[in-house]
């Protein structure tokens, strides 16, 4: 099982994917070029559906990103073991992604619902486990 700091780093690798997949599948598309992209996005031709699919995705992964970062660095500073949920939560978002991708609305609202309940077990889980060791030093 990858550390919690590991799945952190693959968590930041699928947000650049994301980043650029909108593109990569608008350019595959054959759609635009790469010079199209440089030239300035008010000449650009409209998205395909699955340009505008990956957006989504991206977008839905920014909305819980910055909770599951503060929570992961927040365990991994105070050394709490919060690695399975968050190993959890990045498989449940690359779920997520790929439903958007392949517009299977059930199979995305659940890995959505399933990874809200990891970021809400991970929060459980410092406090839990700060409240053990909080006293300890005094």
């Amino acid at each position: 099982m990858p550390d919690t700091l590991f799945t952190v780093f693959l968590s930041m690798g699928y947000f650049m994917l994301l980043l650029y997949l909108p593109n990569i599948i608008w350019i595959y598309g054959g759609d635009i070029n790469i010079i199209d992209l440089l030239k300035g996005r008010h000449k650009l031709a409209k998205r395909t559906l699955n340009s505008e699919l990956a957006c989504s995705a991206f977008e839905n992964y920014k909305e819980t990103y910055p909770i599951f970062l503060f929570l992961s660095v927040l365990g991994i500073t105070m050394g709490i073991p919060i690695h399975t949920a968050a190993l959890i939560w990045l498989i449940l978002r690359l779920v997520n992604g790929f439903s958007y991708l392949y517009d299977l609305n059930w199979i995305r609202t659940v890995s959505w619902h399933l990874s809200l309940l990891c970021l809400f077990w991970m929060s459980i889980e410092i406090i839990r486990l700060n409240r053990l060791t909080m006293f300890t030093h005094f």
